[in-house]
């Protein structure tokens, strides 16, 4: 009873914090901006990338990461008993918290960040620097997001459940469903990609010429003006909407 008890207090700790948004509090504080009314309206860290460049983008993918990772970090600490089990299902509903927000109708980012940053702060995370910085190389010459955001993580999801295997993790079976399972919501959060992608018609990135953007700008300069980004059309996003009205607000990431 007392370690069903620390698993709710883990579930509800872990989402509130995930609902903690920070490409909305970096888009705000740095360009006065609301990220979920530009480019593809998804507040994430590629919708920050197309809208506001490089610098925002890396500075709101590193927040995600250290959010997610950390935290799930500490509720390691804090309840070593449990160890990887804990780690992975706060994991889980920190994810939660990230793609469906109360305090925005339940409407939030994919949570490709945030499995970053779960895998980033994990025993494997030499694996996850290392695939991260290949991955890293492949944007820049592919130019299409979510091909990367899956293969990343999708790479990184496979060697974690290899690994839990073979050093005999406690609980691993339960923890291979956790990996999966926020694999699939990653998915499904991204059903509009995946479409396009199927129909060739997936957004490019244009990650080159914003990093070119970045290192060479001078210092005040906006690097990216959102009256000129691609896709102003948001597309269509799977949410949990507890009443019809947000039902008809639908936009997709």
């Amino acid at each position: 009873m007392e370690g069903i008890l620390y698993f709710i207090l883990v579930a509800f700790a872990s989402y509130f914090i995930g609902t903690i948004n920070f490409s909305k509090i970096i888009a705000w504080n740095a360009r006065r901006k609301d990220i979920t009314k530009i480019g593809s309206h998804n507040p994430g860290t590629m919708n920050m990338l197309r809208s506001f460049g490089f610098g925002l983008a890396l500075a709101t993918f590193i927040a995600e990461v250290v959010k997610v990772g950390v935290t799930c970090l500490v509720f390691k600490i804090i309840f070593p008993q449990y160890d990887e089990l804990i780690y992975f299902f706060a994991g889980l509903f920190l994810m939660l918290g990230n793609d469906f927000p109360i305090w925005s109708n339940f409407k939030g980012g994919k949570g490709v960040a945030c499995l970053a940053g779960i895998f980033l702060f994990s025993n494997l995370w030499y694996v996850a620097l290392g695939w991260f910085v290949i991955c890293f190389i492949l944007l820049i010459l592919i130019d299409i997001g979510s091909i990367v955001s899956f293969t990343y993580i999708g790479g990184l999801s496979v060697a974690y459940t290899i690994y839990i295997w073979i050093m005999s993790v406690p609980y691993a079976w339960i923890i291979t469903i956790l990996i999966w399972g926020m694999y699939a919501i990653m998915l499904i959060k991204h059903h509009a990609n995946i479409l396009r992608l199927c129909k060739k018609t997936e957004n490019h990135v244009g990650f080159k010429g914003k990093l070119k953007s970045f290192f060479s700008h001078k210092k005040g300069e906006i690097i990216i003006d959102e009256s000129l980004v691609d896709n102003q059309k948001p597309e269509k996003e799977i949410v949990i909407n507890p009443t019809n009205e947000n039902e008809e607000n639908e936009k997709e990431e």
